[in-house]
């Protein structure tokens, strides 16, 4: 199993974090895909945060996070905010 942080954009405190919530390799991360594990993220308790949460979609799309813009983006608020 691969560590979380070997995911491009997550680094080791956001693999910290995702352990709390019980997610603890690379491979799980992906395959529960960004909102339900980001709904994990919210279940342990841990904090809501929209740039947290398109870093995270970035990030299993093997993109740079900040590649996130315009409709893209709003289109990702509105599902974070259903969360």
């Amino acid at each position: 199993m691969s560590a979380i942080s070997t995911i491009r954009n997550l680094g080791p405190a956001t693999e910290a974090q995702f352990a709390k919530a019980g997610i603890t390799s690379a491979e799980d991360l992906r395959e529960m895909g960004a909102d339900a594990a980001y709904r994990a993220w919210l279940m342990a308790g841990l904090p809501a945060h929209f740039i947290g949460y398109y870093v995270l979609v970035m990030a299993l799309q093997d993109r740079p996070w900040n590649d996130c813009k315009g409709d893209e983006k709003k289109t990702l608020r509105v599902r974070f905010d259903a969360l």
